[in-house]
């Protein structure tokens, strides 16, 4: 079976999948979408697709297998709904919008047509994951730190909160996910922020950094900071998790350490974790089994959460619960 596959959205994370697609001899790239048609027909040229400035006539016309949605969180409509209604599979890259609402919604229709889904929470399939994910499995986490702190992304959309949702749910949101899937979900969350570092830039209103408490339903507390306003400074992305017998660094997509009082063990990532990703939903579809996927979009709803009671919490400045209903 080869998988005729659409792209909604040509921009840099599109051209990631697809660089991943196109190793695939299962795949082929048969349409393109983009409100810039420019985009689209440069993507469209690549592949012998199709190129079309809008989704709905794409999903009308072609016969898709799958596709893959990657734009920006508040650009989200119908674009879920219409494909899976009509039994299309989804990959949507994260975060998939920028409301539980119109999440559950898209949920519902999940399942209601029974499609794959996949959300780009790509850190679930890293080979040093799998082995950290062992290495915990028996020990008790008592804290954890977590920091995504560099410079802006340099999309205009980004840094409009009312687009991209603030760097904590744009950006840090891989963290969030990650700390779920090693210390399960999230109770409570607790967030303050600043501004005023960043200065003269246009149409900039997303916080300069932050910091959020997360309490976990088994008793684990960590702390996650979030910045975009470093310039020469080297950038820190990653967690440390605290066991009674080590203390464990996880460098983003990179490498994990263990330190105990006697040995220092680094493991680096070997497996290319977006490709894994990508070929995963594929076989997915092919074997119409949902549950291939490590990042099923109604999982992934509860990472968006968490996200969304920070920045909560951060207009109330109160603790929030989290509901994940």
């Amino acid at each position: 079976m080869t998988v005729r596959v659409g792209m909604v959205g040509c921009g840099g994370i599109a051209k990631w999948h697809t660089s991943h697609l196109e190793k695939m001899d299962d795949v082929r790239i048969v349409a393109t979408c983009d409100i810039i048609p420019e985009r689209a027909k440069e993507m469209a040229k690549l592949y012998g697709a199709t190129p079309y400035d809008s989704h709905l006539p794409m999903y009308e016309k072609e016969n898709l297998d799958a596709v893959f949605v990657c734009i920006p969180p508040g650009s989200h409509t119908d674009t879920e709904t219409a494909a899976v209604e009509k039994g299309i599979n989804i990959f949507v890259e994260k975060p998939m919008c920028l409301s539980m609402a119109k999440a559950k919604e898209v949920a519902k229709a999940i399942e209601k047509a029974g499609v794959v889904s996949a959300v780009g929470f790509q850190d679930r399939y890293l080979d040093i994951i799998d082995s950290l994910r062992t290495f915990i499995e028996d020990k008790q986490i008592g804290l954890f730190t977590g920091a995504w702190v560099g410079g802006m992304p340099t999309v205009p959309w980004w840094r409009v909160k009312a687009e991209s949702g603030g760097q904590i749910v744009e950006q840090t949101i891989h963290l969030y996910d990650l700390a779920r899937l090693l210390f399960g979900e999230v109770e409570t969350v607790y967030a303050a922020a600043g501004k005023g570092i960043m200065t003269g830039i246009e149409n900039y209103d997303v916080e300069d950094y932050s910091s959020v408490v997360l309490t976990f339903d088994n008793g684990t507390i960590g702390n996650i900071i979030t910045g975009d306003y470093l310039k020469d400074a080297v950038p820190r992305n990653g967690i440390e998790i605290y066991c009674e017998d080590a203390r464990i660094e996880y460098e983003l997509r990179t490498a994990v350490r263990y330190h105990s009082r006697y040995l220092v063990r680094e493991e680096k990532r070997i497996i290319d974790q977006g490709l894994r990703s990508d070929r995963t939903f594929i076989d997915a579809v092919k074997a119409k089994d949902p549950t291939m996927v490590r990042s099923p979009y109604r999982d992934a709803m509860r990472s968006l959460a968490v996200t969304l009671a920070a920045n909560e919490s951060l207009e109330t400045g109160k603790p929030i619960k989290v509901c994940y209903k």
